[in-house]
């Protein structure tokens, strides 16, 4: 196979580093912000919380009373979604869809039924249907 000459040209043309060095990112790849927030947060003692915690704080603020709810809803010093949860449960005049999705998080949707025939034979082509459509007219 030959090489094209134009192809030995373009290897001479430099616009690398060796020609333009300050082209060189040194302190390397920009970090994500992501990153970065996590570290800062991990760095001042905050760690992060699995789908079975958050199950069991929902569980137990259920059975809070009202006097309950409300002092952790106005606390001061403890994680914000459960300021935010006390708050949504106390809210009397709020929408119920807070709750529901609270509930579904805690325990799963609610079981829907379905009934399904068994023993009935399916049609083979959309004629079948259609014949079955006008027998029963």
């Amino acid at each position: 196979m030959s090489v094209h000459p134009n192809s030995l040209e373009n290897l001479k043309k430099s616009n690398g580093f060796a020609d333009h060095p300050e082209n060189i990112n040194k302190s390397g790849r920009p970090k994500k912000l992501t990153t970065d927030i996590l570290q800062d947060l991990e760095a001042n003692g905050i760690q992060g919380v699995s789908a079975k915690q958050i199950q069991s704080v929902i569980e137990v603020m259920l059975n809070c009373t009202k006097t309950q709810l409300e002092t952790y809803a106005a606390a001061k010093g403890q994680p914000y979604i459960i300021n935010v949860m006390a708050q949504h449960l106390l809210d009397s005049k709020g929408s119920t869809k807070v709750l529901d999705s609270i509930l579904d998080r805690a325990h799963g949707k609610a079981t829907q039924r379905q009934e399904i025939q068994v023993g009935v034979e399916p049609p083979q082509s959309l004629g079948e249907l259609y014949e079955a459509e006008d027998e029963d007219e």
